[in-house]
């Protein structure tokens, strides 16, 4: 494979990872609402355990995402086009 399409697939990679981490975010915006609503409504529990979720997966895409930079770098750093 040659070092032009090896960059290729890494740029198409983050543009992929990029277009992912919008829509999580659209999702955790979305349960921030949810969480909000249900405080303003007086049911704390539920907004207590839908704070639970959007913490499990804001920490789970965070983990997710430093594997991800972490494999980028190395693609590039073997093609020596990051140090």
């Amino acid at each position: 494979m040659s070092k032009h399409s090896i960059v290729a697939t890494v740029a198409d990679d983050a543009i992929n990872q990029l277009q992912t981490a919008r829509e999580y975010m659209g999702w955790i915006d979305s349960l921030s609402w949810v969480i909000q609503s249900t405080l303003k409504a007086g049911h704390t529990h539920h907004a207590e355990r839908l704070a639970s979720i959007a913490q499990y997966l804001s920490g789970d895409y965070h983990n997710m995402l430093d594997c991800e930079v972490k494999s980028l770098n190395e693609r590039l750093e073997t093609l020596e086009l990051r140090g």
